[in-house]
């Protein structure tokens, strides 16, 4: 995806891709912002219709294993932390 915030990532989760017009679209944060972009395309470049190769973008989910060793190591004693209030306060 294109557009970047301060840390290089992306600020979108989703993008339209047309490998026709060889386009993408603005980042969009949500699933029915795409349906408006990918609509709003074919309607203007393609009178409605559907173009070959057309591609959604998505951003790749960040999974507990890519984090650093430290954000691992935090949300390890973050959890430990509540499971051990909720204990208590059942207890």
């Amino acid at each position: 995806m294109s557009k970047t915030d301060a840390r290089g990532r992306g600020t979108g989760v989703y993008a339209y891709r047309c490998n026709q017009c060889r386009t993408t679209s603005p980042d969009v944060p949500t699933r029915a912002n795409l349906r408006g972009e990918r609509d709003d395309h074919r309607r203007r470049f393609h009178g409605g219709h559907i173009p070959d190769g057309e591609e959604i973008l998505e951003e790749e989910r960040v999974r507990f294993f890519d984090l650093p060793r430290e954000q691992k190591i935090a949300a390890v004693v973050v959890a430990l932390v509540l499971l051990g209030g909720v204990l208590f306060k059942l207890g």
